[in-house]
């Protein structure tokens, strides 16, 4: 039994390892852990005969045979198996059309309001080796830096990718404000964040939003609102991420003490080869007077004071600009990078490039 157990969510991490954010095996295990957090058998079984594109019921019903559940069964496992967040639905045409989703972004930041310790502990442990290769494995990465508002002065050209204001105009409706799940995770553990009391800080638009909202997960704003909480978290200094498309599904408000990808990026030698960004923070020596505030600020020990002058390591700084609103001298602004990066139109492109990066990989 208890290998027919294991064969079942091997199974399962075959599958969802296929996909362009894949789930590797270890040699600990611990990948399976993590599954059974998520997933009955059953759901185990049925999630196999899902894929990364959407399909209707009846589609997906016609893989299932071997379960032995009925049509109107099977609606009931799947809308349970959203509820859960461990797979996602979009309506079309007034019908629901069901889909796969990788560990990240997706089950785990669907486990908002939601979280256990238990979890907590093997996803950390599970991302801390082959999960945390996976994700940075083809330099393609998932998240891209908007810089703060304050961050950019007006005179310099900024295209809407990079503006936050113009982020939120151009981006498709509804919006959903949630809980940080990753400053969820670190309350549960008695280690509450040391940047903000801000709560809702996690963003999600358009279809991802739809659901956030449906499975009351998140609460629905209006754009006017969604920049007003930006603006707190502005004044908070925190790290605006997004999805790494011109048209984001998600957006967060992130620090370097409880988000899990800005945590671990402080152990990386070169945080900025990883996130994707298109600016960098530059100091001017003569207008620095040394007093360390942004040193303070800055979530990636990118700066530190020599001689009593500010010095930016600019291996590691993501170019967020949360440094420069707090410079009492204007000692520092952030520049445009000779060679921008245009991000990908939507996560469909985004997507495609890392499959088709990772193909390539493969071949070498």
């Amino acid at each position: 039994m208890i290998n027919e157990e294991l064969d079942i969510y091997r199974h399962l991490q075959k599958h969802l390892d296929q996909f362009p954010i894949g789930y590797p095996a270890t040699t600990t295990g611990i990948e399976l852990k993590v599954l059974k957090h998520l997933f009955t058998e059953k759901e185990a079984i049925i999630a196999t005969k899902l894929s990364w594109s959407y399909d209707p019921l009846e589609n997906i019903y016609l893989r299932v045979k071997d379960v032995e559940i009925s049509s109107e069964q099977l609606e009931l496992i799947l809308n349970d198996m959203v509820n859960k967040g461990t797979i996602k639905y979009k309506i079309e045409n007034g019908k629901k059309l069901y889909a796969n989703i990788p560990l990240v972004v997706g089950m785990f930041e669907y486990q908002v309001n939601k979280l256990t310790k238990e979890f907590l502990e093997d996803f950390e442990e599970y991302l801390m080796t082959s999960f945390g290769a996976e994700l940075v494995g083809t330099k393609i990465f998932q998240f891209r830096t908007i810089p703060i508002e304050q961050g950019i002065k007006h005179d310099q050209y900024i295209a809407n990718y990079n503006e936050i204001k113009q982020v939120i105009e151009n981006i498709e409706e509804p919006i959903g404000v949630t809980n940080c799940l990753c400053r969820q995770g670190k309350e549960l553990i008695g280690d509450p964040c040391k940047k903000t009391s801000l709560k809702e800080t996690c963003f999600y638009f358009g279809k991802t939003g739809q659901l956030f909202i449906n499975e009351g997960w998140a609460r629905a704003i209006s754009k006017k609102e969604a920049l007003q909480i930006l603006k707190k978290a502005e004044i908070d200094g925190l790290v605006l991420q997004s999805e790494n498309t011109i048209n984001p599904e998600f957006l967060c408000s992130c620090c370097g003490c409880c988000c899990e990808i800005l945590a671990r990026l402080k152990f990386i030698p070169r945080p900025s080869r990883i996130i994707t960004s298109n600016y960098y923070a530059e100091i001017d020596n003569d207008l620095c007077v040394g007093c360390g505030t942004c040193v303070d600020r800055c979530h990636l020990n990118s700066i530190k004071l020599v001689d009593n002058i500010a010095k930016i390591n600019l291996k590691r700084c993501i170019g967020c600009g949360v440094c420069v609103p707090t410079c009492t001298e204007q000692a520092i602004q952030l520049k445009k990078k000779e060679d921008e990066i245009i991000p990908p139109q939507n996560p469909e492109e985004l997507y495609t490039k890392i499959m088709d990066k990772k193909q390539q990989l493969r071949k070498k």
